[in-house]
């Protein structure tokens, strides 16, 4: 890749990622909730059900922090705890499946809108746009499970 492509995807990197959370943002408001409360709830419909200290690990948050999250996301009817079958002392957070449909829903734009962009790409293109996905993706949270860097004072 030349280095005037690297510099336009780099170019287009934060103003994409801005628009993504924008529609974020929007899908959270409509849903009733925050958008780190949904982020949160991304988690627990993708991988769920989790433990809160597993989400708060993913979500970079103290453990406080998140059960006061769970408890907006509770309220708002998208989780629901649930005890754990392989521990009974150990609670999980679910996905409410009725709210997991409509919230999912609301993302069906932004999914036909993603595919069709796909569909102008070959399949060879859409391979090297998946891996780059997946490399960026990997790279961006090995940076986030790194010790934070201190910038020294002027």
């Amino acid at each position: 890749m030349g280095d005037e492509t690297v510099r336009e995807v780099t170019r287009l990197l934060p103003p994409w990622l801005s628009a993504m959370e924008a529609v974020n943002e929007r899908i959270a408001r409509e849903a009733g909730v925050g958008s780190t409360d949904l982020t949160c709830w991304h988690e627990v419909v993708v991988d769920g059900p989790l433990p809160a200290g597993e989400l708060a690990r993913r979500l970079r948050l103290t453990t406080g922090a998140v059960t006061h999250l769970v408890d907006r996301l509770v309220d708002a009817g998208v989780v629901r705890r649930i005890r754990d079958d392989a521990d009974r002392r150990r609670v999980l957070i679910e996905a409410v499946p009725e709210a997991r449909e409509r919230i999912i829903d609301r993302y069906e734009r932004l999914g036909e809108r993603i595919r069709a962009s796909l569909a102008g790409f070959t399949a060879e293109e859409r391979a090297v746009i998946a891996r780059f996905f997946e490399t960026s993706l990997r790279d961006v949270q090995t940076l986030l499970e790194a010790p934070p860097t201190t910038v020294p004072a002027e």
